[in-house]
């Protein structure tokens, strides 16, 4: 069966960007989407797909190094920084199945943006369409028409998080 890009996409999550060439060898600068390091640092075959040219691309990654909030990624079959130039502001995709397991209480943010919110009383809050990192706590953006609620990713807040249902109880805050 011939599958088409879109499929190809569909079977995979993208966990970064390439976002620039660096040197003369065909390395490119990657912007993880992610915090762990641990996947970009274990990439191997990958799909790279530009929306905005449609074009894409199967990769096999040669070597991956950090470089401050970036890494630096070198592809087999890229070798000049002409073969670098043509994937720049493609986006990396990996297989779900790729993904380390997680422990109970994580999640991957893809499992959570898109899940219907409600609180305890059954009210209906909207659904999550960002998801803010502050750095203690992820904070969840719901939004439902025109009004946004910020709730933030603690026990105090989220009573149960049902990701293959995509939905989300939460405690209804009351504020001062």
């Amino acid at each position: 069966m011939i599958k088409t890009i879109q499929d190809l996409i569909n079977e995979r999550i993208a966990v970064g960007k390439v976002v620039n060439t660096h040197g003369l060898r065909g390395e490119v600068k990657f912007f993880p989407y992610t915090n762990s390091e641990d996947i970009v640092k274990n990439l191997s075959d990958v799909v790279l797909y530009n929306k905005e040219k449609k074009v894409f691309y199967n990769l096999s990654v040669k070597s991956v190094r950090k470089m401050n909030k970036l890494f630096l990624i070198k592809f087999e079959a890229i070798d000049t920084v002409e073969a670098a130039e043509k994937i720049k502001g493609c986006e990396v995709f990996i297989k779900y199945e790729e993904l380390p397991p997680l422990q109970k209480d994580e999640y991957y943010f893809y499992e959570i943006l898109g899940c219907e919110v409600f609180y305890e009383s059954g009210e209906s809050v909207g659904k999550v369409v960002d998801i803010i990192e502050t750095g203690s706590n992820d904070v969840l953006v719901v939004r439902k028409k025109n009004k946004e609620t910020l709730i933030p990713m603690i026990k105090d807040c989220i009573v149960e998080i049902r990701k293959f249902e995509k939905k989300i109880v939460a405690k209804e805050l009351e504020w001062i």
